[in-house]
């Protein structure tokens, strides 16, 4: 058996044995129906969180009011949530109020879909009131009791079935999907946060394509900031294998959604990288030399760029690209840091104050040696600083 099920029930054996009804249960379970690889095992139980407390040794406290402890056993956490039942939702994201149970189908009850509301004990014995291994078994997705009151509590799970649907290859039961389309306008009390985490996931699932179908079919892409300005045609003929790649290929096709990205939330790195991809673009179509292109953009992105241009069809400039790939590990330079001179080197040169000069001047002996026509060596450039490049009226020029 896999060996966090075999860990984990080492705790559900203590919570068994002090009084306690405790199982492995949500996704974890769901998983191990369908023979896929387990990240992380989830418990759930009667005991009260102080209950749990008093009966390990290394508990971490990261939602006690919601019933969540997590327990570090073999150095591996484990979330441990007592049965509870929700409160109203009067803002579409979470309950106003948790309050704990002492039965374990009330707290599958409150689950979204029916695979994730499966329990199973530390003998591999299922508890399955709402059919999810029937579901798993019709490839379908559907929720716990009515749609409506699934998406009207969360709105974010209609984004979860879309990924769950890309991620499993699942369809969508009928009715979940008319409440989807019913329901989509939900989407905007939904942190753009939340709606990202769950489509990165989305983008990396073998049946995206077909989720984003779904997306527009349903409208909730209409309600989804960025994605609404994207033009429906544009967003099902991508072919990409992650969200930042679509973004990339969105902006090149349509450069007036780049001000739309600051709505996602992203990271400044995931922001830059998208940027990066759409001004690669920019220099291919305008002609720069491949040794420029293979200098002012990091591998990473002339390799993603190469890779979504192969399935986009974004530029034809496909040999200034490959030579650009073929250049990047052997520049003389990866940037102006590495040059052998500074500042103070020409200032001491010039005899003459910092100003925009110097930026002008390392930018000239930059491209020298860039180019292979000036040697990276200290003695050299200044040699050739002196005999080359004039310094007049604050700004520098090469002189022939």
């Amino acid at each position: 058996m896999h060996t966090l099920f075999e860990t984990g029930a080492k705790i559900i054996k203590r919570l068994n044995d002090n009084g306690h009804e405790a199982f492995f249960v949500g996704g974890c379970v769901r998983d191990f129906h369908m023979r896929r690889d387990i990240q992380d095992v989830d418990i759930t139980t009667d005991a009260k969180p102080g209950e749990v407390e008093a009966l390990f040794e290394k508990t971490i406290d990261v939602g006690k009011a919601h019933g969540t402890i997590i327990i570090m056993t073999e150095d591996i956490p484990f979330e441990v949530t007592t049965y509870r039942t929700d409160g109203a939702y009067t803002n579409h994201r979470h309950p106003d109020e948790v309050i704990f149970s002492n039965h374990l189908n009330e707290d599958l009850q409150r689950r979204d879909f029916t695979m994730n509301a499966m329990a199973m004990d530390r003998d591999y014995t299922f508890h399955d009131p709402y059919d999810g291994r029937g579901a798993i078994e019709r490839h379908e997705i559907t929720t716990v009791g009515r749609p409506s009151d699934r998406f009207g509590e969360d709105a974010l799970r209609m984004v979860r079935a879309l990924r769950f649907m890309s991620v499993l290859n699942f369809s969508i039961e009928e009715d979940t999907e008319a409440a989807m389309t019913l329901n989509a306008h939900l989407l905007k009390h939904v942190s753009v946060e939340r709606i990202i985490t769950e489509f990165k996931k989305m983008y990396g699932g073998a049946a995206l394509a077909e989720a984003k179908l779904k997306l527009v079919q349903t409208g909730l892409v209409r309600h989804i900031p960025f994605f609404a300005d994207i033009g429906e045609e544009d967003l099902l003929r991508s072919r990409v294998h992650s969200l930042l790649d679509e973004l990339a290929v969105q902006i090149i096709k349509s450069p007036a959604l780049e001000g739309g990205l600051s709505h996602l939330k992203l990271s400044r790195k995931e922001v830059g990288f998208v940027k990066s991809c759409a001004a690669l673009h920019g220099a291919l179509e305008d002609g720069m030399h491949p040794l420029k292109i293979a200098y002012s953009f990091d591998e990473d992105v002339i390799g993603r760029f190469s890779a979504v241009n192969d399935e986009n069809h974004l530029t034809d400039q496909y040999p200034a690209l490959s030579e650009a790939a073929s250049l990047k590990k052997s520049l003389p330079i990866s940037s102006k840091q590495d040059l052998a001179v500074g500042g103070r080197d020409l200032m001491a040169l010039f005899q003459s104050r910092s100003g925009p000069w110097i930026k002008e001047c390392l930018n000239i002996i930059e491209n020298e040696v860039l180019f292979g026509r000036l040697k990276n060596e200290h003695n050299d450039i200044i040699d050739w600083v002196r005999r080359h490049v004039k310094v007049e009226s604050g700004s520098a020029e090469i002189t022939e």
